[in-house]
C-alpha cells in the first residue's frame, strides 16, 4: 500500500510539470474575448451535464468548494483525467474535421481538521486554438490573408470548506490564474511574388488572483433521501495584464525590413474577469439514485478588456451576460452489492448557455451564439476490498456539444469528446498498528 501513495504521489509530481498551457481547441470563435472558456465541472460532474453546485460526496468538486468537507478524516480522494475530442466545423456547403486533446485537470481532497476539509489542483480556465484564412481578387490583385491563434490561461486553486453546524457547509478557493494567448494575422498580394508581406502579433499575458466563495446546506427529507442547496458566487476582479503587439514588414526573401514592437501595461492592458452568481440542488434517494441541476449567470458586460487586442470590437459590443442551465442524473443498481455490473455508475446530463463574446461575419453583422451540450457516462468501481472495502472509479465519459450562430454567414460548430479520469478513494490516513 505505501508503494501504491508513493506512486500516486509521484504521478501528481509529474502531472503538475506537464506544461498547462497547452492550447486544447480549434474553434475560430477563440480569437474573441480569453477564448473558449471551459466549465469548473470535473470526473462525475461532467458526465452530469456539468452539474457542480449541490454535488457531494460523488467526487473531488471545486465547482464548489463548500463540497470539501463530505470527506471523512481517513480519506484522500486523487481525481485525474484527459481528453479527446473530435471538432467539426460547418459553413454552407464546406465542412472541416479537426482532433485535439490532452491533460485536462488534477484535483486532491482529504480532511485536515474535524468539520474542515481541503482541495487543491490544477484546473483549465479557457483556451486559445484556430487557424483560417480568406482569399480575395480585387484589380487584378490576389490578396491572401491569414489567421492564426494559440495559448491558454490556466488555474492553480486551494480551497477549504468548514462545517460550523450540523448539515451546513461554507468553503471559499483562492485561485491563480495564468497563462498568455497569441493572435497572429498575415496579409500577402500573391499574385505579385515580389510583394511584401505584413505580419501583425498581439500577446496578451495574464496573471491574477481569482476568488470563489460557496455554501450548501444538507437538507434530509426521510431515511432515505435528503437534499442537497448549493449556492456559490465569484466577485469580478479588475485586473490589468501585459500586451505586446508587434507589426512587421518582411519581403520576399523572409527579412524584415521595417518592423514596430509596442508594449502596454497598466490602464491600457485591461484584462478583468466578471462575477459569477450559481444556485443548484441535488436530489438523493438511498445513495443509488442522484438527481440535480443548476443555474448560472455571469455579469459581463462591465469587464473591461483592452482594445489593443485588435479584436475588431469595441466596449459595448464585445461581451454578452452569460446564462447557463446544466441537469444530470446519476444511478447505481446496487452500491453496496458485490456484483460489479450492480456498482457501476451510470450518469448522463445536459446544458445550455448563451455565448459570453460576440463575433462578426462577413457582412459586418455582429451577434453571439447558443451553445447545446449532452453528455453520458460510467463509473467502472475497481474496489480495494483487503485494506479498506473503500470503491475508487474509472469514469469514462462522452459529450456533445453544438454551437450554433445567431447570425447567418458564421461557422456551425459541433464537438463530439470522450475523456478519461481516475478517481482515487484511499485510507491514506489510518495507523498500521501491526508489525
Amino acid at each position: 500500500m505505501q508503494g501504491y501513495k508513493k506512486l500516486l504521489l509521484t504521478a501528481s509530481l509529474v502531472a503538475f510539470l506537464i506544461p498547462v498551457m497547452g492550447q486544447n481547441t480549434d474553434s475560430p470563435y477563440s480569437r474573441y474575448g480569453y477564448g473558449v472558456l471551459n466549465n469548473q465541472s470535473i470526473g462525475v460532474s461532467r458526465a452530469m451535464g456539468g452539474i457542480t453546485y449541490g454535488v457531494r460526496g460523488l467526487d473531488a468538486n471545486p465547482g464548489n468548494p463548500a463540497s470539501y468537507t463530505s470527506t471523512d478524516s481517513l480519506t484522500f480522494i486523487y481525481d485525474m483525467g484527459v481528453s479527446y475530442v473530435k471538432s467539426r466545423f460547418t459553413e454552407g456547403n464546406n465542412t472541416q474535421t479537426d482532433n485535439n486533446g490532452g491533460l485536462d485537470y488534477i484535483a486532491m481532497q482529504f480532511r485536515v481538521a474535524k468539520k474542515l476539509g481541503m482541495s487543491f489542483g490544477v484546473l483549465p480556465f479557457s483556451s486559445v486554438g484556430y487557424q483560417f484564412g480568406t482569399q480575395e481578387t480585387t484589380n487584378n490583385l490576389s490578396t491572401t490573408r491569414t489567421f492564426t491563434g494559440s495559448g491558454n490561461f490556466s488555474q492553480v486553486y486551494l480551497g477549504l470548506a468548514y462545517e460550523p453546524i450540523k448539515n451546513l457547509s461554507v468553503g471559499g478557493n483562492v485561485s491563480f490564474l495564468f497563462g498568455n494567448t497569441k493572435y497572429t494575422r498575415n496579409i500577402s498580394i500573391t499574385s505579385i511574388p515580389s510583394a511584401n508581406t505584413e505580419y501583425a502579433l498581439n500577446k496578451l499575458t495574464m496573471n491574477s488572483l481569482k476568488f470563489d466563495l460557496g455554501a450548501q446546506y444538507i437538507l434530509p427529507l426521510n431515511a432515505k433521501d435528503h437534499l442537497v442547496l448549493g449556492a456559490v458566487f465569484s466577485p469580478k476582479v479588475s485586473r490589468t495584464g501585459k500586451i505586446e503587439r508587434i507589426k512587421n514588414d518582411i519581403n520576399s526573401s523572409g527579412t524584415v525590413i521595417s518592423g514596430d514592437t509596442t508594449q502596454f501595461t497598466g490602464s491600457d492592458a485591461h484584462a478583468d474577469l466578471p462575477s459569477t452568481y450559481g444556485l443548484g440542488f441535488t436530489w438523493n434517494h438511498d445513495r443509488r439514485l442522484t438527481v440535480g441541476a443548476d443555474v448560472t449567470y455571469q455579469n459581463w458586460s462591465n469587464v473591461r478588456y483592452s482594445e489593443h487586442m485588435d479584436d475588431g470590437m469595441n466596449k459595448d459590443d464585445r461581451f454578452n451576460n452569460v446564462w447557463r442551465f446544466n441537469t444530470g442524473i446519476e444511478y447505481t443498481i446496487d452500491p453496496r452489492d458485490r456484483a460489479f455490473i450492480k456498482r457501476v455508475k451510470f450518469r448522463g446530463g445536459l446544458n445550455y448557455s448563451n455565448s459570453y463574446v460576440n463575433v462578426q461575419n462577413d457582412l459586418g453583422e455582429i451577434s453571439g451564439y447558443k451553445e447545446y451540450g449532452a453528455t453520458l457516462g460510467v463509473g467502472l468501481p475497481i474496489r480495494d476490498v483487503v485494506y479498506s472495502g473503500r470503491t475508487s472509479y474509472i469514469n469514462i465519459n462522452f459529450e456533445y456539444r453544438s454551437l450554433n450562430p445567431n447570425k447567418t454567414n458564421l461557422i456551425r460548430e459541433q464537438y463530439f469528446g470522450i475523456s478519461v479520469g481516475v478517481c482515487i478513494n484511499e485510507l491514506w490516513f489510518m495507523k498500521n498498528k501491526l508489525r
